[in-house]
């Protein structure tokens, strides 16, 4: 399925069973059987789209993202970052759904807040990720020189070699692609001249 249409699948999902909770919740309050019912259905229904995306999805593309250069580095500040805020929704739940001083009694409507965050997911996935399925390292770099909208990177079809990269290590991937292209339009032009 590719990267992008994993991510946007997953982010979806996750919205919508987010939402269907926090409706179901807020409605039919937590008296109500079945209305418990359907929300466990759809926290299990949740789990199911974020195992199946976000979860593992997310690690490959900070993966390729980055240049070798500093990919340790910055696969290590991502990997805090996410511990960080994992631990920083763990610890302020509490506050959120419970009643009482100093809590905002949020019950149910906390999955509200959280089928926001998951919509803003969409919206960056939709903007931000390019689709680097079956791309070399050194073809998502290419791709990233080249393509300047995200979702048109479905198209993008790579120019350069490797062994090209490290030929020419001065110049930037789009020059590369560029020379690549001139160098195949001219053998094209001399090898239909021939004929």
């Amino acid at each position: 399925m590719g990267r992008r249409n994993l991510l946007l699948m997953g982010a979806i999902g996750m919205c919508v069973c987010q939402y269907i909770v926090a409706i179901t919740g807020t409605v039919a309050g937590t008296t109500n059987l079945p209305a418990q019912q359907a929300a466990i259905a759809f926290v299990c229904i949740y789990i199911f789209f974020f195992a199946s995306s976000w979860g593992p999805v997310a690690w490959v593309v900070t993966g390729e993202l980055f240049p070798l250069k500093v990919r340790a580095k910055c696969l290590s500040m991502t990997t805090a970052t996410n511990w960080l805020l994992n631990f920083a929704i763990a610890y302020s739940t509490p506050y959120l759904v419970n009643e009482g001083d100093g809590y905002a009694n949020l019950q149910s409507k906390v999955f509200f807040v959280w089928g926001s965050f998951c919509f803003v997911c969409i919206a960056f996935v939709w903007f931000m990720i390019y689709e680097t399925k079956g791309l070399s390292l050194e073809q998502v770099d290419e791709l990233y020189g080249i393509v300047t909208k995200a979702w048109q990177s479905k198209s993008f079809r790579p120019q350069v070699s490797f062994q090209e990269v490290s030929d020419k290590r001065g110049m930037s991937m789009s020059e590369m692609a560029q020379e690549t292209e001139r160098r195949r339009s001219k053998a094209s032009i001399e090898g239909t001249e021939k004929v």
